[in-house]
């Protein structure tokens, strides 16, 4: 690596180092306020077996030198009970400590539960709190945060935060060693400690660089690495895997692009290692030194042998002032992942530790329908080099049906996800009941909408239609299914709401297209019982054929009559008893934005674009019934 290299990784050795504390009251700090109970508990616990260890050293010393006052020549017989006596001393304090670590194993179990709930909290507010989802879509956050999920997946981070309270021990078992030193040559032990400090510090330094590293430079290329060895082993791939004769490429391919990926990580942690060994030459030195000068002053007369086994265990118990193994490393991998995640956060603009609030279901509302409002929209993805809108305006009064139509790329889809408020535009308002939903969080609330791509959660039916419902939203969840199609479902189910929607669970089943197309209706319905004002199909049934998909859309423009609804589709026979049809031009087009905008007979009778669109679908679906090839 070149001398410019070396000094780059010296100099971020030197930041994780002036960070560490920081990194470490970040980690007491969600420790605390994941369970203030557990963790004081767990605390006084750790204090008193960290005074038992200290205890320890006393009384193992006390035995030493009891029994090396009786096996003198001559010894009183007092000298041989308190050698039973220390014996027994030595075996209460043996016998103490294991119950005092089975307790504390205890409590550090409900801390780290605590903890790690705690941490998804803010990895998830990371990835819903935020106003829309542009962070998802940008490689740079999303990466991020793909990573900080995967390294909370790992076992080191579980291990890392039961390591916290081992750590903790042996810290101030290792004080209280230094304190039984102190009499004895005081500036002595304060070496030992201080060289075992900075070998500690030294060495977190550097194995933060490569936890970090490891979360932040290599991402790319390991997600990749990743994804390569998922198509070697998933279940979903294996055909072509095998037909094709993909595995030794795709096995070679992982190989080189896994290297590439740890390459750059395996150089880093090749620099910062001369400032640890060093640190380790001075821990030797002064080590050995302080064992000799014991062995010395026991020659001369100046240190008992009991006081000489004490003062040996003692500057031995110095070392864990220093660096503790996989305990150490596995705690400094956890604060690693933490201080990535506060730093992802503060760069979406969140607080770096917060819980994540409790979010209340909004409760039913008779606002009624809301009116929808888009002034002179434009709106470009950051990875794309055109426009998806241009200048689009549109009203839409309250308790109107409107169908939004066009070509594929029209942007149809762009202008849902910005009157979602899940984008915000690069010019021009949009405005819900006169918020805008990507500010306003009442107004983004007044929006329900299915997509094309709608979650089929594996969870039971009734948390299909609405999340979090009780036995006293039942009449509610039964009139959304009911006027979505699916009461006759809901008989064919063996546990009836309580079904899970999938295989892959015991007593659970799957649902074909249309009837989760049902299930997506009627989550849409339960919504306007929550407060929904806007209603929104955005090509949910792309999947169905035209005339499953015209019964659908119907049937919702029925159900919902009174309610504002916007229907989205490229199958312009599906939408035509909507109140009204705009139709929604490329913005590449001479013609931008909205081109067209009326009833469906009034759009016939015009013969513009709508009227051939029209036409063309319907000579094509002509054909298709009658058999003949429809190209």
């Amino acid at each position: 690596m070149a001398a410019g290299d070396t000094a780059t990784a010296g100099g971020e050795v030197r930041r994780r180092l002036a960070d560490s504390p920081g990194r470490y009251l970040r980690h007491a700090q969600v420790l605390w306020r994941a369970s203030r109970r557990w963790t004081a508990l767990t605390t006084l616990l750790v204090l008193l077996d960290a005074a038992v260890r200290t205890l320890l050293m006393i009384m193992i010393g006390w035995f030493a030198g009891s029994v090396a006052a009786a096996v003198r020549a001559g010894a009183p017989a007092s000298d041989a009970e308190q050698v039973w006596t220390s014996l027994v001393a030595v075996a209460a304090v043996l016998l103490l400590g294991p119950v005092l670590q089975s307790l504390k194993a205890v409590t550090a179990a409900r801390c780290s539960a605590a903890y790690l709930a705690y941490v998804l909290d803010l990895l998830a507010e990371a990835g819903v709190g935020p106003r829309g989802i542009g962070h998802l879509d940008s490689p740079g956050p999303a990466g991020r945060l793909r990573a900080v999920a995967d390294a909370t997946k790992d076992w080191s981070f579980l291990m890392g935060i039961d390591s916290t309270w081992s750590v903790l021990t042996s810290r101030l078992a290792a004080l209280g060693a230094l304190v039984l030193l102190l009499p004895w040559r005081w500036w002595v032990p304060l070496l030992v400690a201080a060289t075992f400090v900075v070998l500690s510090y030294v060495f977190l330094g550097w194995i933060s660089l490569a936890f970090d590293r490891l979360l932040q430079t290599t991402g790319d290329q390991r997600r990749r690495a990743g994804y390569l060895r998922g198509l070697m082993l998933g279940t979903e791939t294996a055909k072509e895997v095998r037909l094709f004769g993909l595995a030794d490429w795709l096995g070679e391919t992982y190989r080189s692009t896994w290297t590439e990926a740890m390459t750059g990580l395996w150089r880093a942690r090749q620099h910062g290692l001369g400032p640890v060994l060093g640190a380790c030459l001075a821990v030797a030195a002064a080590t050995g030194g302080a064992l000799i000068m014991i062995g010395t002053d026991v020659v001369a007369g100046a240190v008992t042998l009991g006081g000489a086994v004490m003062l040996a265990q003692a500057v031995l118990r110095l070392q864990q002032f220093g660096q503790l193994g996989n305990l150490s490393s596995a705690l400094t991998r956890t604060t690693s992942t933490l201080n990535a995640l506060a730093e992802l956060r503060r760069d979406l603009g969140l607080p770096a530790v917060r819980t994540l609030p409790g979010s209340a279901r909004p409760a039913g509302s008779d606002r009624g329908p809301a009116a929808v409002r888009l002034d002179g929209v434009s709106f470009g993805y950051p990875s794309r080099g055109t426009l998806a809108l241009d200048g689009v305006s549109l009203d839409i009064p309250a308790g109107q049906s409107v169908a939004v139509v066009g070509s594929n790329g029209a942007g149809k889809s762009t202008m849902i996800k910005l009157l979602c408020g899940l984008y915000r535009p690069d010019r021009g308002a949009v405005r819900v009941d006169g918020a805008d939903p990507a500010a306003d969080e009442s107004a983004r609330s007044r929006v329900a909408v299915i997509f094309q791509d709608f979650v089929r959660y594996h969870l039971p039916l009734r948390d299909n239609v609405r999340l979090d419902a009780d036995d006293h939203d039942r009449e509610v969840l039964q009139r959304a299914l009911a006027d979505a199609g699916g009461a006759g479902l809901l008989n064919r189910l063996d546990h009836g709401w309580d079904t899970v929607l999938s295989h892959a669970y015991d007593g659970g089943t799957d649902l074909s297209g249309g009837q989760w197309q049902r299930v997506a209706l009627a989550r849409a319905l339960a919504a306007v019982a929550d407060g929904a004002g806007v209603l929104i199909l955005d090509e949910p049934t792309a999947a169905l054929d035209v005339r499953a998909e015209a019964e659908l859309f119907d049937r919702f423009l029925e159900v919902t009559r009174g309610v504002t609804t916007i229907l989205v589709s490229h199958r312009l026979s599906s939408v035509r008893h909507a109140d009204r049809i705009v139709v929604l031009a490329d913005a590449a087009d001479d013609d931008r934005g909205i081109v067209e905008d009326g009833t469906h007979q009034e759009l016939l009778a015009r013969g513009g674009r709508y009227a051939a669109m029209f036409r063309l679908q319907a000579r094509r679906f002509a054909r298709d019934d009658s058999g003949e090839d429809p190209r």
